[in-house]
């Protein structure tokens, strides 16, 4: 017969089987949707074209023109400039084509100009149905009225009769905050048709983007959107699907009030921010990129914001204002502008943390700018790591020497579990009197480590996206801080010099330490430096660096330590005026006790959760109703 585990087992995982067939039925349905609403987009489309297209027939009158041959359109581009970008618009779309960015270069090279939206999909700013779609294409729109490198208006008639007016410009005061980068963009749209039209059958495009380099992560090519006050951030990777649902082609997700949309990658983003926000939806797919020297294409997403939910009616006319952004995810900069820019960093759960800390890399690297700019940035990351570690010197030291009382009552603890063989719940309830007795937390050495964690998670997302870092040496082999400090390669494997002296001061440290624990939690402490060699080995050097300075000065500030006078293990005084109030290990020891308590009645046969109901005083009866 079956005990209460097995049934409790098999219930389990029929809950887990139901809920995962339960969930692939839902994803199912939803990609089935999803396909359904593009190729209705698509069909509508086709619809369009073909009953805008002109009749034509055959004429043997020589006075009747002969059809006309369609022609390749030419492209003409105008160029929007600003001290920091050169925003290429075209007429085919009536968009932007890309921006290059005057001061972000490609990687290895500092001739060569980041292109922002350099993908040939859409030109931000086109309108389309759906997404991925060259219909944009079609539409060619005529120049008119620019005011040479601050204005640009594109103006065409679509297939279906709509008259579309397109306004770009340039910020008038450039001395704002991020003013560089940006475009306020107007788009008037009128209907030329006596039936009226749906202006949520069209989408403008928010661009492409994807990994600038074979290095780069996939899960840090993103779109996202700012709907309703929050933010939400969507990796590329989640279009793939798993072993229990399929890959999305696209997604379509609906927005209750949508303010800030766009896409972004490691160090770059294109956004747009709607002046009035407006009920929409987000629609996004994934495409391929190709390097050289990798043989699997890496995923780049491009996003389209869709019209308002409105009909137009004959001469009806609709106008929408925004302002798009194209260039550097620099936190500094975003944070000093007006609205929600700021969240694009994407900084995660430790936000706080990264800010605070970009906030004094940027006031560290201030100062020391004005010395020298050599090495400037790989300087400021040392000295960061050195303000954050001597912030919290005082409870390492307090760890440290808990760390070291706890190592002087080993031999206290092995002559209990030599006592006490066969029974570790009373090794335990031992143990904890031996606690008690001396006054020592067995937690007071796992602070350090465990204030660390979220440190190094907010050093790392402000590192990983720190576009500051790009192009930066640092010492005499490091080329660039946003990438590894590759110095060669061995049977192709490349050589990553900083993770490597990173692992061996981890070492170093490690073996300064006092030794607390039994052998088998010592060989998990030895093997740490090894997953963080893993963990690290191919990120940016900027990374490496901060935690190789954080290595080097725990060494030093554990040889200090080791200068002190040791820690005395004496017994915990207690004062029997001082009112009596249970501390953490007299709440454990009375915890033991009741356990073995009910282990031992478990033992003889009787119930341990039976409540003690000898008679004792003598009720009055119950009056009253």
């Amino acid at each position: 017969m079956y005990d209460k585990k097995t049934w409790v087992v098999v219930t389990l995982c029929s809950v887990l089987l139901a809920y995962l067939f339960f969930d692939s039925q839902q994803k199912a349905r939803i990609a089935f949707e999803e396909k359904q609403k593009q190729e209705a987009f698509l069909r509508q489309a086709e619809d369009a074209k073909k009953a805008a297209a002109p009749a034509t027939t055959a004429s043997t009158d020589p006075a009747t023109p002969a059809a006309e041959v369609p022609v390749v359109i030419e492209e003409k581009t105008i160029t929007l400039e600003t001290s920091e970008v050169s925003f290429v618009l075209t007429n085919i779309g009536g968009g932007i084509k890309y921006a290059a960015l005057k001061n972000e270069y490609e990687i290895g090279d500092k001739k060569i100009p980041i292109h922002v939206n350099d993908e040939k999909l859409n030109p931000v700013g086109a309108l389309t149905r759906g997404v991925n779609t060259t219909d944009s294409l079609l539409y060619t729109y005529k120049p008119e009225q620019s005011v040479p490198g601050k204005a640009a208006v594109f103006v065409a008639k679509t297939t279906d009769g709509l008259l579309v007016k397109k306004t770009y410009r340039i910020q008038e005061d450039t001395s704002k905050p991020g003013a560089q980068y940006l475009l306020d963009f107007d788009i008037v749209i009128e209907n030329a048709n006596p039936a009226p039209v749906s202006l949520n059958q069209w989408t403008i495009a928010l661009g492409s983007t994807g990994p600038i380099h074979e290095k780069e992560w996939p899960d840090q090519t993103t779109y996202f959107f700012h709907d309703d006050g929050s933010y939400e951030f969507v990796k590329v990777t989640d279009f793939k699907g798993s072993w229990i649902s399929d890959d999305k082609p696209f997604v379509d997700r609906g927005l209750q009030s949508v303010e800030l949309a766009g896409v972004c990658d490691q160090f770059f983003t294109i956004a747009m921010r709607s002046k009035e926000p407006y009920a929409s939806s987000i629609v996004a797919a994934p495409y391929d990129i190709r390097f050289a020297n990798v043989e699997k294409p890496l995923q780049g997403v491009s996003a389209h914001l869709r019209l308002p939910a409105e009909t137009l009616e004959q001469n009806g006319q609709k106008t929408l204002s925004y302002q798009i952004f194209m260039g550097p995810k620099d936190n500094n900069m975003l944070r000093k502008m007006d609205g929600p820019w700021g969240e694009i960093m994407n900084y995660g759960y430790f936000s706080w943390i990264s800010r605070l800390l970009n906030w004094v890399l940027h006031w560290i690297h201030l100062g020391i700018s004005k010395i020298s700019d050599t090495w400037s940035w790989g300087i400021s990351i040392v000295l960061l790591t050195l303000v954050v570690r001597i912030a919290i010197w005082p409870l390492y030291n307090k760890s440290n020497r808990a760390m070291k009382r706890m190592a002087k009552l080993k031999p206290e603890m092995d002559k209990i579990k030599e006592k006490h063989p066969d029974d570790p719940t009373k090794v335990n309830q031992e143990v904890m009197k031996l606690y008690k007795k001396y006054g020592v937390n067995p937690i007071g050495g796992c602070l350090p480590m465990l204030l660390q964690i979220p440190i190094f998670f907010g050093f790392y997302r402000m590192l990983q996206y720190a576009v500051e870092m790009r192009h930066e040496p640092f010492l005499w082999w490091v080329q660039d801080l946003s990438q590894p400090d590759t110095i060669g390669h061995f049977m192709g494997f490349p050589i990553n010099l900083l993770p490597i002296i990173m692992t061996l001061t981890s070492f170093a440290q490690m073996a300064m330490m006092p030794k607390t624990g039994d052998k088998m939690q010592q060989r998990l402490m030895m093997f740490m430096p090894f997953m963080f060699l893993i963990f690290c080995y191919s990120f940016a050097s900027a990374l490496a660096l901060y935690w190789t300075t954080q290595n080097i000065f725990t060494i030093f500030q554990t040889w200090i330590t080791s200068k002190l006078p040791e820690p005395q293990l004496k017994e915990k005084p207690v004062d029997p005026d001082k009112p009596k109030k249970k501390g953490f290990m007299e709440r454990m020891i009375e915890k033991q006790e009741e356990l073995q308590r009910a282990q031992a009645a478990k033992a003889r046969g009787e119930d341990p959760n039976l409540r003690d109901v000898t008679p004792g005083k003598k009720r009055p009866p119950r009056t009253g109703g």
